[in-house]
């Protein structure tokens, strides 16, 4: 585990992507089979479940593997698609292996087909990318506030809610604690390569 988090985010950020970049070829792939495993075995997987993923980008935390095994299992698969980046707004969008696709702006592949996207509260699960987070849920992002603001509607303490946020990182990406901001949105649980490091809640017929 990092020591205790800085008080300024973009060093904390600056120095989990540093050592992001150190993992070798070799132990991303095992990581990535490890996530897929991993979210199999915590029945995250099931069919017909609704889950939005992430395409991985600077060293994050490679999901490949649990988009193939997600997709073989009979989910439904759906992607960020950004629609307006001065407000950091974004929809999810459906996919498949056949969709067209393109570089959104910041390069990131997603769905061309706008008509496919899903209501933010019709999805069952999404998989986040993080730059750290902490055993209490809190999430260190990249910083510029897409998901926050895209899943808003989860600020409210309810006990149950819709859709589960499941962080996706390395094990050394975790950290003893992060001050959250008034508009931070706590994961639900985190996979990491080593496991399920914590669960919020557990739904009716899963377990974590």
């Amino acid at each position: 585990m990092l020591p205790p988090s800085p008080p300024d985010r973009n060093t904390l950020r600056q120095s989990i992507r540093a050592r992001r970049r150190l993992v070798s070829p070799v132990d991303r792939r095992n990581a990535a089979e490890s996530f897929a495993r991993i979210a199999s075995r915590s029945l995250l997987l099931r069919p017909g479940k609704r889950i939005a993923v992430y395409q991985a980008v600077g060293h994050e935390a490679d999901v490949s593997a649990l988009i193939r095994l997600a997709r073989r299992r009979g989910c439904k698969l759906y992607l960020p698609r950004v629609t307006d980046q001065r407000r950091s707004r974004m929809q999810f969008v459906g996919f498949d292996d056949d969709s067209p696709m393109r570089r959104g702006v910041f390069g990131i592949l997603e769905p061309v087909d706008a008509r496919a996207a899903v209501r933010v509260r019709d999805l069952d699960l999404v998989f986040m990318p993080l730059v750290a987070f902490d055993s209490s849920g809190w999430r260190l992002g990249s910083g510029a506030g897409f998901y926050d603001r895209k899943l808003q509607h989860l600020r409210s303490d309810r006990r149950w809610r819709r859709p589960r946020l499941i962080g996706i990182a390395y094990d050394f990406q975790r950290v003893s604690h992060l001050v959250p901001h008034r508009w931070d949105i706590p994961l639900d649980a985190v996979i990491t390569e080593r496991g399920m490091r914590f669960s919020r809640r557990q739904p009716e017929g899963e377990r974590v």
